[in-house]
């Protein structure tokens, strides 16, 4: 089963920074990041549209230059929000990244940018317009369906969009039929998000292909 850490492991490093992705390679199997545009262009990795959460400034990333961005202290780490290139460069050959599209239109740049390295790319999004924008023959880069609350919409999303992996919340585990029905469609299941090493054996017999989760402890 893979590891897949989660905004480069949120509960054990500050979510989606620099020294998050540094820290989190030595025991991930993938690092999946959040993706968004910024005020001056240039792709970003951020959960949320505006900072106030989580730095000591306030305001909506897509209206912010990333040099305003770099300077914020992201999590009291003083390290800024990073550029997707910035951190793809530091995630090392044959460590996947796991790409979630927080928005329309930049599928491409995105897979661009993480291409700068020889790994697995796996690009997800809860909006199915956002990964029908992918225009790539790259064979490295697959589509991932994430999963909300209608899962057989989800599921014909998926397919419709002929993705490789779904990622559905552990609740689609217990509740749903989707692991089969993937498996039978010929799609690999990511699972997310795990927080113990219970949960992570439980989905392993359950033919689970791999886990996201918020630490690396759950394995």
């Amino acid at each position: 089963m893979r590891l897949i850490a989660h905004r480069a492991f949120a509960d054990r490093y500050p979510a989606n920074t620099l020294v998050a992705i540094e820290n989190a390679i030595a025991d991930a199997d993938m690092i999946e990041l959040d993706v968004r545009r910024c005020g001056s262009g240039e792709l970003v990795v951020f959960h949320d549209e505006v900072v106030d959460r989580a730095t000591d400034d306030s305001g909506r990333v897509d209206e912010l230059p990333l040099s305003r961005l770099e300077a914020l202290d992201v999590h009291d780490t003083n390290t800024g929000i990073v550029s997707l290139t910035e951190a793809a460069d530091a995630i090392p050959d044959g460590t996947g990244i796991n790409l979630e599209l927080k928005e329309r239109g930049i599928a491409n740049e995105a897979v661009a940018a993480a291409s700068t390295v020889d790994n697995e790319v796996i690009v997800s999004s809860f909006d199915g317009e956002a990964l029908d924008q992918l225009d790539t023959d790259d064979p490295t880069v697959e589509l991932a369906y994430l999963f909300g609350l209608n899962t057989d919409e989800d599921f014909e999303n998926a397919l419709a969009l002929d993705c490789e992996y779904i990622h559905v919340h552990w609740s689609h585990w217990l509740l749903t039929d989707a692991i089969e029905r993937a498996h039978d469609a010929g799609m690999a299941v990511n699972v997310w998000t795990i927080d113990s090493s219970i949960a992570t054996d439980l989905l392993a017999r359950a033919g689970v292909d791999g886990v996201i989760a918020d630490s690396p402890d759950v394995l």
